[in-house]
């Protein structure tokens, strides 16, 4: 869990002073560090036959290699976990799997990690649409009440 944040601020007056040139070469070379950075996370792709939406396709695929998977929905998804801190008046939305969700990531993680992930899905702004945890490490966990 957690994020490396790195914040970067702008002297306004520095880059007004840069002649284009100077901002061009700026720019590049930001864009090569941002290439570089993003060639390091390692991926695959995986070449399916059937049609239909990414999501549905790639939950299916999880499960059948034995993860639980959550879309990112308020019922029955990972995204309910935001009614612990934020979405308190959705809490009547809550169905029992939800709950059962909630109790799996608080066995699962620490009371900072936890809401660190909530507050990461609040906005949902580049997080997953799919939450997947490990079936043999969740069975492992148990339940909280």
């Amino acid at each position: 869990m957690g994020r490396n944040k790195k914040v970067v601020t702008v002297d306004d007056e520095k880059l007004a002073a840069m002649s284009a040139a100077d901002k061009l070469k700026l720019f590049k070379d930001y864009n090569q560090l941002f290439h570089y950075e993003l060639s390091q996370i390692p991926y695959s792709e995986l070449v399916v036959s059937q049609k239909g939406k990414a999501e549905s396709i790639a939950a299916e695929y999880y499960r059948e290699k034995g993860f639980q998977v959550y879309r990112s929905r308020v019922n029955d998804g990972y995204r309910c976990i935001g009614v612990e801190f934020y979405w308190k008046e959705h809490e009547s939305k809550i169905s029992e799997s939800d709950r059962k969700l909630i109790r799996l990531l608080r066995g699962i993680l620490s009371p900072h990690e936890f809401e660190e992930l909530a507050m990461m899905v609040q906005d949902k702004n580049g997080t997953p649409d799919l939450l997947l945890i490990n079936s043999s490490f969740a069975d492992k966990i148990v339940p909280q009440n």
